[in-house]
């Protein structure tokens, strides 16, 4: 018979062997020649003289590395090993639910059998093959060298360089559209409605306005009593000596003072009256100018200028690429200042100097980034331009009549706007 205190012995040692069993140690090993057994920490000594306690499973630096063991990561230890399926399923959830019952896995596998190879026959057809080799075969194969590409070069020849007669002409492209719809003369107008947006944005520096004065210098009595006062200081640090005639030219000096004081206050007011009058009236016209209606027009303008270029023979046959719109509705902007005109003297690009005073300037301090980007592109816009106009004469009547046709909308179109401009400043 077991009495009581041997039933919780076993009770214990059960306890204790499925603890060991889910820290994934061996309760059937020896407490004394294993450590991790014992569950007590194993002390080791770092490459920097720290020692380091490993309390096994339970030690944060424990990782599990690919043979599902768990080690620690300091001191190297293998403290405990993973026990999981080698291979997993779609529907596994954690916990081993397969049969070792042979007949339930029974039957024919998943994608059928696969027929095992006849070694005899492999061997077979090896032997074969090797006995139909020879050493021609078997020897290295010379490449030939490949053969040197024409390399063509970019830019102007050297001075004592040929070009190439046998050169193959490069492929002009074009990269005009000849159907013009709705909705692409609409995007284009919203693009050069942008670009004058971030161009008209050069206004004049204020002038920084002085730092007022003191009002209280306008008083009479403030003035004589600190003047006063500072005199019968002096006097009672014995600096000078109360003289009636001193007295009375300190306060004549602080009459004239304090008339000075009014004057240059009137003066300074009169001046700021006039500024807010005139600035009002810059302001009054500058809103006018830069209306909703002008600048619509302008991009109309710009649009139906980039349309007749587009047929010119400059645009047909250059490259694709080398002229786009933004440099070219930068290029219009910028020669609202001199105008631009046709050979037989018809006006395309009147002169609006109430609207080109506003472009930014040559390192222009008021100007941003992407209106100097757009100034320094503005050059190529107008080569683009005077080049389109000048290929005309180049074309036949026949060829030339559509450009010609949208550029005397466009010059109808400048001059409404010039007349509008002039009647709202």
């Amino acid at each position: 018979m077991i009495d009581v205190e041997g039933l919780f012995a076993l009770a214990d040692e059960a306890r204790r062997a499925v603890r060991m069993e889910e820290a994934g140690l061996d309760p059937d090993a020896d407490d004394s020649d294993n450590d991790d057994q014992r569950g007590d920490p194993v002390y080791t000594t770092c490459s920097d003289g720290d020692i380091h306690a490993c309390f096994g499973t339970q030690c944060k630096h424990v990782q599990l590395n690919p043979d599902n063991h768990y080690v620690c990561g300091i001191s190297g230890r293998v403290v405990g090993v993973e026990h999981a399926r080698a291979y997993s399923e779609q529907g596994w959830t954690g916990r081993s639910k397969g049969s070792a019952n042979p007949d339930d896995s029974a039957g024919l596998p998943i994608g059928g059998w696969v027929k095992r190879r006849d070694m005899y026959a492999a061997s077979v057809a090896a032997f074969r093959a090797a006995n139909q080799m020879s050493d021609a075969e078997s020897a290295p194969v010379v490449t030939a060298a490949p053969l040197p590409v024409a390399v063509i070069k970019r830019g102007a020849l050297c001075v004592d360089e040929a070009p190439d007669a046998h050169a193959v002409p490069k492929k002009t492209r074009s990269s005009r559209k000849e159907n013009w719809t709705r909705e692409a003369i609409d995007k284009l107008a919203g693009e050069a409605l942008s670009v004058i947006n971030k161009l008209f944005i050069a206004n004049p520096k204020p002038v920084a306005p002085e730092a007022p004065t003191d009002p209280r210098l306008q008083n009479l009595e403030f003035v004589k009593r600190l003047a006063l006062r500072k005199y019968i200081r002096q006097c009672a640090k014995g600096e000078s000596e109360l003289n009636l005639d001193v007295l009375s030219n300190v306060i004549l000096h602080a009459n004239e003072f304090v008339r000075e004081q009014r004057a240059v206050a009137a003066e300074r007011l009169a001046a700021a009256a006039r500024n807010v009058k005139s600035n009002s009236n810059k302001r009054s016209r500058t809103q006018v100018v830069f209306s909703g209606q002008i600048l619509n027009y302008l991009s109309q303008l710009i649009v139906s200028l980039w349309r007749a270029s587009c047929m010119t023979k400059h645009f047909l046959t250059s490259k694709k690429g080398s002229d786009s719109f933004r440099p070219f509705a930068a290029g219009i902007l910028y020669s609202l200042k001199r105008g631009l005109y046709l050979p037989d003297g018809t006006c395309v690009v009147p002169v609006l100097e109430e609207l080109s005073v506003h472009l930014p300037a040559l390192r222009s301090a008021s100007s941003t980034a992407a209106a100097k980007q757009l100034q320094s592109s503005s050059h190529r816009g107008i080569c683009s331009i005077q080049r389109a106009l000048t290929s005309l004469s180049q074309m036949s009547p026949s060829e030339a009549r559509p450009a010609m046709e949208l550029l005397r909308d466009a010059s109808r179109q400048g001059a409404f706007l010039r007349e509008l401009v002039s009647r709202n400043s």
